[in-house]
């Protein structure tokens, strides 16, 4: 990244990024809101999905989620690295799939889904890390047994399947939706609207 105008749009969305960390991912945590680690991540998806359309340069992405990660340390008073780390995948998640399709609405889509693919495996291995091997079968066990409830095959690869490609379908429609989000704020922003 050598166009000042790039780091400008990372330093801005990383920091709008970083702040709804601090704040918003705070408060979810805290009221033990289910689900808002995904919530948190679609935010992270917007935010980057946004300054890549506006800004398409290469690494814009990783610049963004370093920003945004200094943000929640910062905000968190220290270093926790399960939030840093989630930050930090789904930045290099999404680089990663702009850089393979080129920056393109498939872009965001496949970045999308990867990123909110990554929420589930990140949660496994957190607990895997801070609970144990018997915290994590725990952890899927209640899993199994609430797709028992509703009907559905119990076992840990059909688990598996489900949540992540649940994940995937959320995580796609919405860097998908971000992308057209985007495609508006760059219609303002280049003066056509």
């Amino acid at each position: 990244m050598r166009e000042p105008r790039a780091w400008t749009y990372a330093a801005l969305f990383g920091a709008l990024w970083g702040a709804a960390e601090a704040s918003l991912g705070t408060f979810l945590k805290v009221a033990q809101v289910p689900l808002g680690s995904v919530v948190m991540a679609a935010l992270g998806v917007l935010c980057l999905v946004t300054a890549r359309r506006l800004q398409p340069v290469p690494g814009l992405c990783l610049v963004m989620g370093c920003v945004a990660a200094c943000i929640k340390v910062v905000a968190l008073g220290g270093l926790v690295l399960g939030p840093v780390v989630g930050i930090l995948v789904e930045a290099a998640a999404l680089e990663l799939a702009m850089l393979l399709v080129g920056g393109r609405a498939f872009g965001a889509a496949l970045g999308g889904a990867l990123a909110l693919a990554a929420v589930p495996v990140h949660k496994l291995v957190a607990v895997r890390v801070v609970a144990g091997a018997e915290g994590a079968r725990d952890l899927v066990e209640v899993l199994e047994r609430v797709l028992g409830r509703v009907g559905l095959p119990t076992t840990s690869v059909y688990l598996a399947v489900i949540v992540l490609a649940a994940s995937c379908a959320l995580g796609g429609a919405f860097g998908l939706w971000s992308w057209r989000l985007a495609g508006r704020v760059e219609w303002r922003v280049r003066g056509r609207g």
